[in-house]
């Protein structure tokens, strides 16, 4: 006969701690407000962000080469994914839109530019983001209104 061991309480594993709340940050205002223009994974995109931060400084130093700039290219696409993943479909589209697939032989300089261009439009991103989180702690009487051009 076998018998199964059951630890004492005090040996259980500990429990998983809870999942975050999924989070949605709406982006910018007007058409892009009423297009879904969402972040759908904030903290995904944010460390998305800090990883092509840190390969654009990377094929930015003096010591970049060809093949630091095809591992660049193989990167560049898995962030993008990542990107994709991280937003609603109106933003992934506009992102794939601008950001073609880097090839294998794209080259330092082709890394470099899309590279930097990606990071440009995912600092605009991040930026609206922020404000956005930011917004949500004032009352509605506090928070910034559109300026209007004359």
């Amino acid at each position: 006969m076998t018998t199964r061991h059951r630890p004492p309480d005090h040996e259980k594993r500990p429990a998983q701690a809870p999942r975050p709340a999924r989070m949605t940050i709406p982006i910018g205002v007007g058409r892009e407000a009423r297009e879904g223009y969402e972040v759908t994974a904030p903290a995904r995109l944010l460390r998305t962000w800090r990883l092509l931060s840190a390969m654009n400084a990377e094929l930015h130093a003096d010591d970049a080469d060809e093949a630091g700039a095809h591992r660049a290219a193989m990167m560049f696409n898995v962030l993008l994914d990542e990107v994709a993943r991280s937003v609603s479909a109106p933003l992934a589209a506009e992102m794939r839109a601008l950001f073609p697939p880097l090839d294998e032989h794209c080259g330092v300089a082709g890394a470099r530019t899309a590279c930097a261009a990606a990071l440009g439009w995912l600092d605009g991103l991040m930026t609206s983001m922020l404000l956005r989180f930011a917004q949500q702690g004032q009352r509605p009487a506090e928070r910034a209104r559109p300026v209007r051009s004359r």
